[in-house]
């Protein structure tokens, strides 16, 4: 029997959000599906009448109490209460309140620990996994066929490396990390480490390839966050492979070939074939797309000299 959850993991809220937002990009009959049918199911519509605001306002409201730690203890209720008044509001309005409550989730251990979230993760996880099963099988083929049509020129625009946009932007950069590592040193709360994962993400994942990347200032910053959170590292490894997999995906979706291609590579570069890595098995097979569609086309030479 498998052992009872106790908490949501940081990881987990952050793949069902993703899931959510690719969900919003495949039509009403799908994110109805998914998403209402399983809380309609679970019967969370019953507290539709305790509320006669709106979910935008009582989003804003949330936070506002988020900031009183006098309130910080009725968020994962109110969160409940918001999923129930989204659900009689519109499928836009649900996935917005969806989303709500895991970035809240993720930013938060008293809320990620509540008997609310564990029952609003068991809703939800189970149907938008289905979904993601569903998606990840379409994939292949949707991206077998867009690239196969691909010209030597729009292959080779794919593989080029990051490029920074002159002097300004690269300072820019330097400031960010810079600022990131004070950050680091005085944060005292979690929601400045969050914070610190978006940003280290982000800047990984868009410039890890690239020539200027502060390989040794990410590194610096990784160690002062290991000994404020143990098990930072991995987490934000996580989230990496998280962020590159539903851009990939999301890349494929919208036709967008290059930004998936793009997105491989960056994988591959960050992870060096790990096969522990999260998404590695679903990205390894695209990629072996990707390179039997080179091998077919003779191209394999070519690409090699332009990056």
């Amino acid at each position: 029997m498998a052992e009872k959850r106790t908490s949501i993991p940081q990881d987990l809220a952050q793949e069902l959000v993703k899931i959510i937002r690719l969900l919003a990009m495949s039509g009403k009959k799908n994110f109805k599906k998914y998403l209402y049918d399983p809380f309609i199911y679970a019967g969370w519509e019953r507290e539709k009448s305790h509320s006669a605001l709106a979910a935008s306002k009582m989003i804003d409201k949330i936070q506002e109490d988020s900031r009183n730690p006098s309130y910080l203890h009725t968020i994962p209720h109110q969160c409940k209460r918001l999923i129930s008044q989204g659900i009689i509001e519109s499928l836009s309005a649900l996935g917005d309140s969806c989303i709500f409550f895991l970035e809240r989730i993720q930013e938060a251990q008293n809320i990620a620990f509540s008997p609310e979230a564990l029952e609003f993760v068991a809703v939800l996880e189970k149907p938008l996994k289905e979904f993601e099963k569903v998606t990840s099988n379409n994939n292949e083929k949707l991206f077998e066929d867009s690239i196969k049509n691909f010209s030597k020129e729009e292959l080779k625009s794919a593989f080029e490396p990051v490029k920074l946009d002159g002097t300004r932007q690269k300072v820019y950069l330097d400031t960010e990390v810079h600022t990131l590592y004070q950050q680091i040193l005085s944060a005292a709360k979690v929601n400045n480490l969050v914070r610190c994962k978006k940003l280290l993400s982000r800047y990984i994942i868009n410039y890890s390839d690239s020539e200027t990347y502060s390989e040794q200032e990410v590194d610096n910053l990784l160690d002062a966050l290991g000994k404020r959170e143990p098990g930072f590292k991995e987490t934000l490894r996580d989230s990496l492979a998280i962020e590159l997999y539903f851009s990939i995906t999301k890349g494929i979706l919208e036709g967008n070939a290059k930004k998936a291609i793009q997105g491989i590579r960056k994988y591959a570069h960050i992870f060096e074939g790990d096969p522990n890595t999260k998404y590695y098995y679903e990205i390894d097979a695209l990629e072996r797309k990707l390179y039997g569609i080179i091998q077919a086309k003779d191209l394999m030479k070519e690409l090699r000299k332009g990056v």
